[in-house]
């Protein structure tokens, strides 16, 4: 009995201590803000649950949470691009390649 005891309980820390792993990509954005700025670049493109994280973009980091969507941010799914999530103030567009027209890779 106590070695059951002992195996569940190891098995119940490692499952805590273990976290779930988002999907993640290599992605280049852009963000629009509404007095016309855009800054673009590379950035690392994260979903979990259908929460989405975007990091590494220009020492910037957003949280969409998908409890929050149509609450706080709207999501649009483009066709042949990543989505794009617009708050207010911005506009973040998500591209799984960097567009054609601007210089180097992602």
């Amino acid at each position: 009995m106590i070695r059951t005891t002992i195996t569940a309980l190891a098995i119940a820390t490692s499952a805590i201590a273990t976290p779930a792993l988002a999907d993640s990509a290599k992605a280049y954005c852009e963000m629009v803000r509404t007095n016309g700025e855009i800054l673009k670049g590379s950035c690392t493109w994260s979903q979990m649950q259908g929460n989405v994280y975007i990091d590494n973009f220009n020492h910037y980091a957003f949280a969409f949470p998908a409890a929050e969507e149509g609450k706080t941010y709207e999501r649009t799914n483009r066709e042949g691009a990543g989505p794009s999530f617009k708050r207010p103030g911005y506009v973040i567009n998500v591209y799984w390649e960097k567009p054609v027209r601007e210089p180097g890779g992602i």
